[in-house]
């Protein structure tokens, strides 16, 4: 049976007050038993990469895959659509004098070199700049998990270790220089956020479960979709069946 959508569950819990410290976030919005106590670190990486009861990934690592993606497809848009204007602009400028046999057939060529374009820069940059997110946030998310808290090291260690690996197949001091940068650069990012998190009294476990909520919320709604859909479940003999087990109450095999 499919659950029913509780419209509180569509909406994040949280408020954010300034200068204060919310309320404890309600685990009972992910329909899921309470946590037991844990006080290791070690113990929240391993309830981070294990499965629960219903073999779902864990609020954490659900994030880093949104996070990926979310990369992924940031970089197929910039890299299309920055070489499509380049080859756009390229084709334009050398076939002033190339003889077309119409003009369909000259816009026809126009699009194709664009689409192939357009093609490669998505997959130069998308599998790129997805690859630089999921380690970042892997690696950032797994710091803060151990810790127990948010803070600037996350940000800076993370940036560090993703710099010092996007440069590495050009030696150890392109590996040091990207190293250096990427965690410098992300240690201004992290504070920018700790700060944020600071001012709004919101946690990153806040943020992390609200997107979860939202997302059971999104299959809610998916289900009641197939549900209502289903034309098996729906027919007159499944309808007249429901409402006499609804009347005369379920019974089970061994009371029969």
């Amino acid at each position: 049976m499919f659950r029913v959508l509780n419209i509180a569950r569509v909406t994040p819990v949280f408020v954010f007050p300034l200068m204060e410290d919310r309320n404890k976030y309600d685990g009972d919005n992910l329909n899921r038993k309470p946590k037991k106590e844990i006080n290791t670190g070690y113990d929240r990486l391993k309830e981070m990469y294990t499965r629960n009861e219903y073999l779902e990934a864990s609020v954490e690592l659900y994030n880093v895959v949104q996070a990926t993606f979310t990369g992924a497809f940031i970089g197929a848009c910039m890299g299309g659509f920055v070489r499509s204007r380049e080859a756009y602009l390229y084709f334009i400028e050398n076939n002033q004098a190339t003889i077309f046999t119409s003009t369909m057939e000259a816009k026809k060529k126009l699009q194709d070199y664009v689409t192939v374009a357009f093609a490669k820069g998505a997959t130069y940059w998308g599998w790129r700049l997805a690859l630089f997110t999921g380690i970042f946030s892997l690696v950032s998310t797994t710091i803060s998990v151990y810790r127990g808290e948010t803070s600037v090291i996350e940000y800076t260690v993370a940036g560090a270790i993703t710099g010092g690996l996007y440069r590495a197949n050009l030696g150890l001091a392109a590996t040091c220089v990207g190293a250096g940068l990427g965690g410098v650069l992300s240690s201004f990012g992290g504070l920018a956020i700790v700060l944020l998190l600071k001012i709004t009294g919101v946690t990153m476990e806040d943020i992390r479960r609200a997107l979860h909520t939202i997302k059971e919320a999104r299959e809610d709604q998916f289900n009641q979709a197939v549900e209502k859909a289903a034309t098996i479940k729906n027919d007159d003999l499944t309808i007249q069946h429901d409402l006499l087990v609804q009347e005369k109450g379920e019974k089970k095999i061994e009371d029969i």
